[in-house]
């Protein structure tokens, strides 16, 4: 069991390898939880995505959850690529909702 939670740890830390905390991206944390979410819900191991936080007017920070096999890709109707909902007070993602 140790030795998963290690291999999990370190797919999470790849996943947000290189990303600078700053209000525009996001703070390690939430990418990292946010990563654990996509890691676990998706079954993808950490090489296969990328989290960027995009632009919203809405109650919550938006996260595009890019499948890099589509990334520089348009978007089509059975996209991998999807977008969630995180609210930064109770730091857990809210809803999943497709890429837009």
């Amino acid at each position: 069991m140790r030795l998963r939670s290690l291999a999990f740890a370190a797919a999470v830390s790849i996943a947000t390898f290189g990303i600078v905390d700053s209000p525009a991206q996001g703070s390690k944390s939430d990418l990292a939880i946010i990563a654990q979410y996509v890691i676990s819900r998706k079954h993808w191991t950490a090489s296969v995505f990328r989290i960027e936080r995009a632009d919203c007017d809405c109650a919550y920070a938006l996260y595009r959850i890019i499948y890099l096999p589509e990334d520089g890709k348009p978007p089509a109707p059975n996209s991998k690529s999807f977008a969630v909902h995180y609210d930064e007070q109770l730091h857990k993602v809210i809803k999943e909702t497709s890429f837009q």
